[in-house]
């Protein structure tokens, strides 16, 4: 199974090219049983270093959420 995770404003743009992709390597490596799940995260859903991405507030660089 593969699992996407993304930021909708960031992950729409691509999405089609990205299921062309995977859907492709899909097809060459091992066609039977696959399931492909894209799923959009709100900032308050993904984090890094112990807090979530709306909470991140101390970095050097920006982060839109």
């Amino acid at each position: 199974m593969i699992v996407v995770y993304g930021i909708k404003e960031k992950l729409n743009p691509i999405k089609a090219k990205l299921s062309d992709v995977i859907h492709g390597c899909m097809q060459s490596a091992s066609p039977i049983d696959i399931e492909i799940t894209i799923k959009e995260q709100a900032p308050h859903c993904w984090g890094f270093r112990g807090i979530t991405g709306d909470e991140a507030n101390d970095l050097k660089y920006k982060v839109s959420v």
